[in-house]
């Protein structure tokens, strides 16, 4: 929830959620000298006035944000580019780990993620609204794969050892096809994409929207889609993200589309949002 003072234009801008909720113009600046920054509470009534519940994640910045900034801040919740490094790139800092894994200078952007051996992953935990049921995401993600055999792009598990819950996992159905799939006892869809050549990169995105249900998106175009409207059910508690490998034990997923397996190959540029990116940001990624 940003507030920014544009003193260029004495605008006050309030967002909600990364969208501009109020502005106010024109607007004098803070005329103080020096003085201190109290989080919680302040000087009114003072101390009958704090603040009852949680904060997290407060910044303060000397420059103005622009729009796309504050949308990436408020909806951007993990981000890596696989330089030399698994921590995030993302604003809120949510770094991953991972095990027999190896670096390539040959990535899609700069450097790139090489899982080139059995039971080798990378992983995120604690991802809370991804495990809100029917709350809006979009993965991206590019990917060469050295061989398109049954593989694990992407799986979200409620658990470690959990069996994923209708938020999809991402891979190769046995053919060479790309599919993703999400499923529950109570529920569950399948999307079927193309047949993804080893050796070059393809870059593949996966939104979910209540309007527009769940879509696969192969280098900018969307490729395949859900019904319409399509509400998933999720754990309703935090969940972790593995690329590369199901952690999970075989359940009632891998008797549809997708089979636990290892994914070998590349991986680039890795990103989770808490929002349902439209056909122009889906383009822009796969366009860079």
């Amino acid at each position: 929830m940003p507030y920014i003072y544009d003193y260029s234009t004495l605008t006050q801008n309030a967002y909600v959620d990364g969208v501009l909720d109020g502005s106010n113009s024109p607007r004098g600046p803070y005329k103080g000298t020096v003085g201190n920054m109290t989080i919680g509470t302040n000087r009114v009534f003072f101390p009958n006035n704090y603040w009852d519940g949680c904060l997290d994640q407060i910044s303060y910045f000397s420059r103005v944000k622009n729009a796309t900034e504050v949308l990436s801040d408020a909806k951007l919740t993990v981000a890596y580019s696989f330089n030399d490094t698994l921590l995030a790139d993302g604003p809120l800092g949510i770094n991953g780990t991972g095990i027999n894994f190896a670096y390539t200078a040959s990535g899609r952007i700069s450097t790139g993620l090489n899982l080139l051996i059995t039971v080798s992953y990378v992983k995120t935990d604690g991802l809370v609204l991804l495990g809100a049921s029917a709350r809006p995401y979009s993965i991206s993600i590019w990917i060469n794969p050295t061989v398109t055999t049954s593989g694990n792009i992407i799986h979200v598990a409620p658990t470690t050892m959990g069996i994923s819950r209708s938020v999809p996992m991402l891979g190769f159905i046995n053919t060479g096809n790309l599919g993703a799939q999400g499923c529950s006892p109570s529920e569950s869809v399948s999307l079927t994409g193309p047949v993804v050549p080893t050796g070059t990169w393809t870059h593949v995105v996966i939104t979910y929207g209540t309007s527009n249900g769940l879509r696969l998106w192969i280098n900018g175009t969307q490729f395949s889609a859900s019904s319409s409207a399509y509400n998933y059910t999720a754990p309703d508690v935090p969940v972790p993200v593995t690329l590369g490998a199901s952690l999970s034990s075989a359940g009632s997923c891998s008797s549809d589309v997708i089979t636990t397996g290892q994914y070998l190959g590349s991986l680039d540029e890795f990103q989770l949002y808490s929002r349902e990116l439209s056909s122009t940001d889906i383009w822009n990624l796969a366009n860079p």
